[in-house]
């Protein structure tokens, strides 16, 4: 988080709260400072138009915003606007900045922004728990090593391996939400995967970065081989 920037936004909006939202971005999360349409200084607003713009083409993980001249601890208000969200509020008071983290009773971005370790919060688990909320529910992997890929007699993308988590092969010419991707990225083998979600947006968590949604083009396209489709009559 860029406290830096955080803080001359807020200096530039005093004595009004100021606000604005952490997104991710490529698997990089970013601060994103927004108007405040509030009439009252001791409340705030998102422009609606900017931060509709912002839901396109971010994944929104936290609403930040200050409280000059008072304590950073959270309003009735903003609890029942963190909660109605589903979004963490992240309040600062102004000028001393200090932080105060209010968590939602029921998270709707518990799949955006994630720190990546393998094993618990990698490309496989990802497009798991992504599909779980779309009550598709592939079997648990077997142990990875971690590096797989650069070791050798290691594979754990297979054709056979897919197809034990019910998953049968499409074209890619026939793409479909939820559909599973496999790239062979840098790499021999094949060695990630990720969730196609339409209009060329797949979710995925690369090695080294924040779970997120992002275009297969102009990059990840060079390194899609494959997509996959669930199929519960699909089996080993």
């Amino acid at each position: 988080m860029d406290v830096v920037a955080i803080q001359e936004h807020f200096e530039e909006e005093y004595p009004r709260e100021g606000c604005g939202v952490l997104g991710v971005v490529k698997g990089k999360k970013k601060w994103f400072p927004c108007t405040n349409v509030a009439e009252d200084e001791n409340e705030f607003i998102i422009d609606s138009t900017e931060y509709l713009k912002l839901l396109r083409t971010t994944d929104i993980v936290g609403i930040v915003h200050s409280h000059p001249d008072a304590s950073s601890e959270p309003s009735e208000s903003d609890t029942k606007q963190c909660d109605a969200l589903g979004i963490p509020y992240y309040i600062f008071n102004y000028p001393e900045m200090h932080l105060t983290v209010v968590k939602p009773k029921k998270s709707t971005t518990d799949l955006f922004g994630r720190e990546y370790e393998f094993g618990v919060t990698d490309c496989f688990e990802a497009a798991r728990d992504y599909l779980g909320t779309q009550n598709i529910n592939l079997r648990p992997r077997a142990l990875f090593e971690d590096d797989w890929w650069e070791k050798e007699d290691l594979d754990y993308f297979t054709s056979d391996t897919i197809k034990e988590w019910s998953l049968r092969k499409v074209e890619l010419s026939e793409l479909e939400k939820n559909d599973v991707l496999i790239f062979k990225v840098h790499a021999e083998i094949n060695n990630h995967c990720g969730v196609y979600l339409g209009n060329d947006i797949f979710y995925h968590h690369a090695v080294n970065r924040l779970s997120c949604r992002e275009s297969l083009f102009p990059l990840w396209h060079k390194y899609l081989i494959g997509a996959y489709r669930y199929d519960a009559n699909c089996l080993p």
